[in-house]
């Protein structure tokens, strides 16, 4: 499901320090449209600080090289394509790395996952205590929570409305910091 969290903890896998320090090379890119096997390629050596070519076969050849002999990890956000041969074409882009290498792949979809081979993690929503403490979070960051009672209710509404949905919550509540006024959350209700 869309906004339950998987670009964020791929993000914070990406940029924490030890996984830094562990793996030579790193690239992040967001596959989400079609699958165009050039314009991934591309994404990868942009993101790893290397020219590109509009060629496609002499991409292949420059990432393959960039990683030969490198540990390298690799997160490709939000794959839609399950077709298992243009997955096993652009896998193959990969097996210059050295061992330990790894790729994460986010999606919503359970094929993709399956396709992919390696183990997946299925992402669950946020319980009704911890979506209502994330709304309180970000919606009365600036204000004392208990101060406030009268919040507490309409808020309690609110986040059982985004039915765990770590996105959704942040988003309503960035809307509710700059409301004072209940009747404003009622109507954001």
């Amino acid at each position: 499901m869309g906004g339950v969290g998987k670009t964020t903890i791929a993000k914070a896998v990406y940029n924490d320090e030890k996984v830094k320090d562990h793996f030579g090379l790193k690239a992040c890119f967001c596959v989400s449209e079609a699958y165009d096997a050039f314009r991934i390629t591309k994404g990868l050596l942009q993101e790893i600080g290397l020219a590109v070519d509009e060629n496609h076969n002499q991409l292949q050849v420059k990432f393959k090289k960039s990683l030969k002999g490198k540990k390298f990890l690799v997160v490709l956000d939000d794959v839609c394509n399950d077709n298992y041969n243009e997955w096993v074409d652009l896998r193959n882009l990969f097996v210059q790395g050295d061992l330990g290498s790894k790729i994460i792949v986010t999606t919503h979809k359970e094929n993709v996952a399956l396709m992919m081979g390696g183990g997946a993690i299925n992402m669950g929503t946020l319980s009704s205590k911890v979506s209502l403490a994330l709304l309180k979070r970000h919606s009365l960051e600036n204000r004392v929570p208990e101060e406030h009672p009268e919040f507490e209710e309409v808020g309690r509404k609110i986040a059982e409305k985004c039915k765990g949905l770590p996105l959704a919550l942040k988003a309503l509540a960035g809307s509710l910091r700059c409301k004072s006024e209940v009747d404003e959350w009622r109507h954001i209700l």
